[in-house]
């Protein structure tokens, strides 16, 4: 196993995003957000492939690092930001991706064993099995019922309740989700399906909340790298965002709790209760 090449997943929308954001702030390291061209690892036979793939990649990143300073992530103006979608809507409501594809300027301070920390959502968790056998992997996850919210606001699969990334390395998931006609429900279902994954294949302590992260200025991602225990980084809980349907959250929230599923080993039936709580109160102004 490669201590220095870490993997990252979690639910979509959970806060990997910002996980990366937070972890380039944390000295000899570079967290490079959705980097690679995962479709391709349909082409590969087998977790073990793919594994491969990833570990030439990262060398790949490291070379490219060392010698040009450049490095391949999902950016905002050459950042890799704490969030890739921006507040504007579209007209169906939604907001839009305002992070590309591209090469980065890594600019800091690095050792010849630099951590490099690599992010994908859906493909890393369908063949998270193999992952785990060799590299460090950890998840990132949310409020279940903040993470429907967060789904529904914005333009990519998770709003229609699919994961195209993951369905094509899954095909029972594939298969079971498109026997849900309900949006709702299969969102649900596919919440399910990461959590359970989750739980399945990585150790308690590899399962980060976005609640903790916030909730201590980014200290909690020390389990990934102990040098985080120094982040002192100012942020605010985002679950009940403005911009989210508040109406439709409590819709949400009721048929969530109804639903029997993995997302409660990682979260309490009381915490989207509570959540549920707050939004009735007024909206601060």
């Amino acid at each position: 196993m490669s201590n220095n090449n870490v993997l990252v997943t979690g639910t979509p929308r959970s806060g990997t995003n910002l996980t990366c954001h937070l972890l380039n702030k944390v000295p000899d390291t570079v967290a490079l957000n959705e980097p690679m061209r995962v479709k391709r690892f349909g082409e590969l036979n087998n977790h073990e492939e793919i594994c491969q793939a990833i570990k030439l990649f990262c060398d790949e990143q490291r070379e490219s690092i060392r010698e040009r300073k450049r490095a391949i992530s999902k950016n905002v103006e050459g950042a890799v930001p704490d969030n890739s979608f921006g507040a504007g809507q579209s007209t169906a409501g939604l907001r839009q991706s305002i992070a590309s594809r591209g090469r980065i300027i890594i600019d800091k301070k690095l050792s010849q064993d630099f951590m490099l920390v690599i992010k994908h959502n859906s493909a890393f968790s369908a063949v998270l099995k193999g992952l785990v056998k060799r590299f460090p992997v950890y998840a990132i996850v949310r409020n279940p019922l903040a993470t429907l919210a967060s789904w529904s606001s914005v333009n990519f699969n998770g709003q229609s309740g699919h994961a195209g990334g993951a369905e094509r390395l899954d095909t029972d998931l594939r298969t079971s989700l498109a026997a849900i006609d309900n949006t709702l429900d299969r969102q649900i279902y596919l919440l399910g399906w990461f959590h359970g994954q989750f739980h399945r294949y990585l150790p308690e302590h590899a399962i980060i909340r976005y609640e903790s992260i916030v909730e201590s200025a980014g200290k909690a991602l020390s389990v990934v790298r102990t040098e985080a225990k120094e982040l002192d980084v100012s942020l605010e809980n985002r679950n009940k965002n403005t911009l989210y349907d508040y109406q439709m959250m409590i819709r949400t929230g009721e048929r969530l709790l109804k639903h029997a599923g993995p997302f409660w080993e990682s979260y309490t039936k009381e915490s989207v209760e509570r959540l549920m709580n707050e939004l009735i109160e007024p909206r601060e102004t």
